[in-house]
Order: structure tokens, then sequence, then C-alpha cells
């Protein structure tokens, strides 16, 4: 009877002794030496947020992380299995996502990782921008210009989908409006660490193209080099089939109305300390059916913040067709000032 009441003290002992053990779920060691006991709620683009027992949940700059010890499964983009982190020093992730099969990773250039069981409920991150700029004269001449666009970014998982919309006007007294509608739609799946198949397509109409209607539809692969909220940069390439409608024919007879085309794309971004962000996205289309029908298109500019979500953005936009519409110039350029609002 003792010994049944010793055995039984014991087991109690060992069950309060092992419960916090049993309760803490990792540790986060940082480069002061820190060691924050407590469980990872995300690891994106440019921090760590952890939930401590003692502080609650802390965001911790990916930079500062020496190591990480959990023990749950996690969701690594490009990655569809749960995975295993084996061992986290500095840089360096070892995970299992297979049996037997060790992979080593680049901890700074993950784009997210989460507990696996957060990612089942596949959260939706929402990004975009709409930005305008204009010349309206009256008195002595008359112009109206104007130049709007919206850009979407939807995240859900390890789909990406870009969503785009232009505008823009331009005329005066002595000659009619020229208008110009664009809708964009892209989808990258990140299939790997930085790698992503691409669907990319566009419907527009430009009238100072002679362009009434041009459609774009292709597949393609991309490698994305970084993506944080400082900088990004990504090049793709693959096969587009291009459609286009002309608004008089007798302008565009020596042109081809379909044909299918190599695209080339690289979209590059840098955030400097200060606020000022600069850009460069650039687009090139070559028919794979005649060696001088090609066409190519380009954006570099800056947006600097004003106020919380509110930006002013100056941007150089060029355009090249090498076969143009008769009476059409292969070249347009054009620079545009305006503001925008961004979240």
């Amino acid at each position: 009877m003792v010994l049944s009441i010793r055995f039984f003290r014991f087991c109690i002992h060992t069950i309060l002794c092992l419960a916090p053990l049993q309760v803490l779920a990792g540790v986060l060691t940082l480069e002061n030496g820190d060691r924050i006991q407590g469980t990872l709620i995300l690891v994106d683009k440019n921090q760590v947020v952890w939930k401590s027992e003692t502080f609650g949940e802390i965001k911790v700059d990916k930079t500062q992380v020496v190591s990480m010890d959990i023990d749950t499964d996690l969701k690594i983009a490009g990655r569809e299995g749960p995975c295993t982190l084996a061992g986290h020093s500095q840089e360096r992730w070892e995970l299992y996502c297979t049996a037997g099969e060790g992979w080593f990773i680049d901890f700074l250039g993950v784009e997210r990782a989460e507990p696996y069981t957060y990612f089942v409920n596949n959260p939706v991150v929402f990004h975009g921008g709409v930005s305008a700029g204009g010349v309206f004269e009256r008195g002595n001449r008359e112009r109206e210009d104007l130049d709007a666009n919206i850009n979407l970014d939807v995240r859900a998982g390890d789909f990406h989908h870009l969503i785009g919309a232009h505008y823009r006007s331009q005329g005066s007294e002595e000659d009619d409006a020229l208008e110009k509608y664009q809708l964009t739609y892209g989808l990258r799946w990140i299939f790997a660490e930085k790698w992503f198949a691409a669907a990319n397509s566009a419907l527009e109409r430009e009238e100072a193209r002679n362009l009434d209607l041009g459609t774009k539809m292709g597949l393609g692969l991309g490698y994305l080099f970084y993506d944080t909220d400082k900088t990004a940069f990504s090049l793709e390439g693959g096969v587009s089939s291009l459609k286009e409608e002309f608004i008089d024919e007798a302008l565009s007879e020596d042109q081809d109305d379909r044909y299918v085309a190599g695209r080339l794309a690289l979209n590059y971004r840098y955030k400097f300390a200060m606020g000022p962000e600069v850009y460069f996205d650039q687009e090139t289309f070559q028919s794979l059916d005649h060696g001088d029908d090609y066409q190519a298109n380009a954006k570099v500019g800056m947006r600097t913040p004003l106020v919380e979500g509110v930006l002013m953005e100056i941007g150089y936009h060029w355009q090249y067709d090498n076969t143009p519409s008769l009476q059409s110039q292969k070249e347009d350029t054009r620079v545009t000032v305006g503001v925008g609002y961004q979240w």
C-alpha cells in the first residue's frame, strides 16, 4: 500500500514537471543572446512573428534571428506538404519534407512559412494601389490629359494574383481625344523556393496606335530573386498568343492580326530607407513567325511618400512597335506626374 502511494506521488510529480515542457512549443534565439520561449505564428519576407509566453506576440527582424527550435510542421511557400524543421543555424534551415530527404533553404529568402495547421485556413494577403495624374488647361488653349492606374496584388498561399487596369485620355481643342484602355491579369504559382509558373493575359484598346481590340494570353516560367517589402526582382519568360483587331484595316494591311510570340519580362523595385521607392518594369514580345515583328514596353519611375499611404509618383513610359500601322510612329514616350494611395 505504501509502495502504491509512493508510486502514485512519483507519477503526479513527473507529470507536473513535464507539463511545462509540453506547453513549451519552441525557443527563438536572437543575435543578442536572448532566448524567447513561445510558439511560431509566421515567418514572412522580412520578419518572424512569435508569440512569447511572457511578452505576448512580438515581431523580430529575420536578420536578428540566430536559431529557431520548434516542434510543429511547417508550410513553406513552394512546397505542398508539411515540412519538419530539423535545425536552424544563422542563415540556413534544414528541412525534411519527405521521408529520408533533407533539404537546406536560405532562411532570409523564405517568402512565407507558418505552422501547417494555420495554413489549412488559407489566409489571403491583399495589397494594392491607385494613382492618377493629368493636365487640364482652359483659356488661350484647351487641353485635357488624364492618366489613371489601379494595381492589385492578392496572395493566397502559393498563388499570387496580379490585377491591373489603366486608362489614358489625351485631347485638345485642335484634335479629338485619343483614349487607351488596358486590363491585365497575371497568375503566379510558387512551386519551388524561388521558381514560379506564370500565366498572363491582357485586353487593350489604343486609338493612337489604330488598335481597336488587342488580346494577349500566355504561359511561362519565372524566377524570384527577391520579394520583400524593401526590394523585389523577378525574371519571367514564356510563349504568348497575340491577336489584334484594328480600327482602320486599310492602315494595317501589312500587320499580322494573330501570331505567337516569345515573351520576356523583368520587374524590379527598391525602397530606400528614407522612404522613396524606384521601380523598373519591362516586357518584350518577339514574333516566332516573322523576325521583324516585335514590340516592347518599359516603365521606370519613383514613388515618394507624402503622408501615411499617400504618395507622389513620377514615371517615364516607353513603348516601341517595330511594325506599326501606317501614319503611326514606332516609338511612343511620355512622362507622368501624379498622386496615389497605396495599401
